[in-house]
């Protein structure tokens, strides 16, 4: 079961938004919504208001797929640093098992999600706003 919350929509530094696109995490669709490319983040939430949010640091890849043969539809694809389905869980109950939360390894699992817009013309800018995001964010934390 996925678990979405109810976060408030990206209001500023908003670059890119997407109507009517199904998310799909990790095989399973959440159905459609809109996704938002905005500055910090990339954020994406169904008609009632309900949805994630991920913050570029945890995103390690992105990229446009046209490949058929693994997705049958054009999407933007996205690889996160977690297991979401995980955090999500843990962040809706209470953080009463926090010394064994704080233990666990986040670097566990990764999560897939692609992002399939109605428009198929609409992937490509929303891979050049995540693309000019990230590297803004991989710049900033360089070492």
């Amino acid at each position: 079961m996925v678990l979405l919350r109810s976060v408030p929509a990206p209001s500023e530094g908003v670059r890119h938004e997407q109507a009517e696109t199904t998310a799909v995490l990790d095989g399973k669709g959440l159905g459609a919504g809109t996704l938002y490319v905005a500055e910090t983040r990339l954020s994406w939430f169904d008609g009632s208001g309900m949805g994630f949010s991920l913050e570029y640091p945890t995103i390690s890849l992105h990229a446009i797929s046209r490949d058929l043969s693994t997705y049958p539809q054009e999407h933007l694809y996205v690889m996160v640093n977690a297991k979401l389905n995980a955090e999500m869980q843990e962040n809706a109950h209470d953080q009463e098992d926090e010394d064994n939360s704080s233990e666990e390894d986040d670097s566990e699992g990764i999560t897939e999600i692609r992002f399939v817009p109605r428009d198929k013309a609409a992937c490509k800018s929303e891979g050049r706003g995540m693309a000019s995001r990230q590297v803004t964010y991989k710049n900033s934390f360089h070492i």
